[in-house]
């Protein structure tokens, strides 16, 4: 099928220029191509399409039932690659996100307003949910999420958006009220907002410390961030968060960040 429709626009080509060489040189191949062509579709039709003379080439009323419905099929084809080129100027359509509680709020959702204000015939449908979310069966287009282990093996495509700083804060009436913190070990002394999930070890990994024999004490655990984040400022316990989902709370005084000098293994999302 794809040879025949290819042998068509080639006759398509002959008859609309009047010649096996004009066609030739429009399409850039040789008159004997082009005549081998011809006469394979004709062959596998089983009747001419054109008449040749020395002087003049025209259409038997086959060949022109033929053109017509040649012209109409690269017409379509026209028409559906200029729609393709328009929708990747512009795209157009549903693009269905599931992301977390944390790359939902200030400052990542600059994000995704950025993208809604530049490409505004995509319509964004978000889906926040700190779960474990698979891509396999599921509604969603794309899965945002932040892993300390690395992704798992999959067939789907996985492209790096950025690497997320992490560091550990408290509000400063919680810090005032516990024992100074001088060192991670400390830390134990402390309550511990679990938000996200990671086990102690993990945020030991994370800071290159060793894992402490002592832990804090999980005095609260939760899957949303907006909610652990909420009951730190209350002076529940310390948290474990993106530098930058608490950059506005540092500097409104409502939050600090606890062993500043710290330096934590940033997150790839």
């Amino acid at each position: 099928m794809i040879d025949q429709l290819r042998t068509m626009a080639i006759f398509q080509k002959v008859a609309e220029l009047g010649s096996f060489r004009a066609a030739a040189k429009s399409l850039k191949l040789s008159p004997s191509v082009i005549s081998h062509h011809i006469t394979q579709l004709e062959a596998q039709i089983g009747t001419p399409l054109l008449y040749r003379s020395t002087r003049r080439m025209s259409l038997t009323d086959a060949g022109a039932e033929l053109l017509a419905a040649a012209q109409r099929m690269t017409n379509a084809a026209t028409e559906g690659l200029a729609a393709i080129n328009r929708r990747v100027a512009q795209p157009v359509g549903k693009l269905t996100i599931t992301l977390n509680t944390g790359s939902a709020s200030y400052p990542f959702s600059r994000v995704y307003s950025g993208f809604a204000k530049a490409y505004p015939k995509i319509q964004l449908d978000m889906h926040v949910s700190d779960d474990a979310v698979g891509l396999e069966g599921s509604q969603f287009d794309v899965a945002i999420r932040g892993r300390v282990d690395g992704l798992e093996d999959s067939a789907y495509r996985a492209t790096k958006l950025c690497d997320v700083p992490f560091g550990i804060y408290a509000s400063p009436d919680y810090v005032a009220s516990r024992p100074p913190v001088a060192s991670f070990a400390d830390l134990s002394n402390w309550e511990r907002i679990q938000c996200p999930d990671f086990p102690w070890s993990t945020v030991a990994r994370m800071a290159g410390q060793n894992v402490p024999v002592d832990e804090p004490r999980i005095g609260m655990r939760c899957n949303s961030f907006q909610m652990a984040h909420q009951f730190m400022l209350e002076g529940l316990g310390f948290m474990t968060e993106a530098v930058g989902l608490m950059s506005r709370d540092v500097q409104a005084g409502r939050v600090v960040r606890v062993l500043p000098e710290l330096k934590m293994q940033s997150l790839p999302v």
